[in-house]
């Protein structure tokens, strides 16, 4: 899962997605109802929101090398699109 993507790589969908897709609901599910029967003072909401948790992490895990790398890439073409303005700009004031 420690894998490293290319920002083309990380834009197609592949199973990584389908596990993020999978694990985001079980685990808003399962630390709700956690909490719900935590409050309650039903010991099984412990049960449920440690299933919650090791969602999270999990959905973490498998869909965070992808969105680094989109975000690095989007990092570059902003560094990219502000040293054109400020070029222009500069062109501009000594015009």
């Amino acid at each position: 899962m420690a894998k490293k993507y290319t920002a083309e790589q990380a834009e197609m969908w592949g199973w990584e997605e389908l596990l993020a897709c999978i694990f985001a609901p079980v685990s808003y599910i399962f630390v709700s109802l956690g909490l719900a029967l935590i409050i309650l003072l039903i010991p099984m909401g412990w049960v449920y929101l440690a299933i919650g948790l090791i969602a999270t992490v999990l959905m973490y895990l498998v869909i965070d090398p992808k969105l680094r790398a989109i975000s690095d890439e989007y990092e570059k073409r902003q560094a990219e699109f502000l040293k054109h303005v400020e070029s222009v700009s500069k062109w501009e004031e000594i015009k």
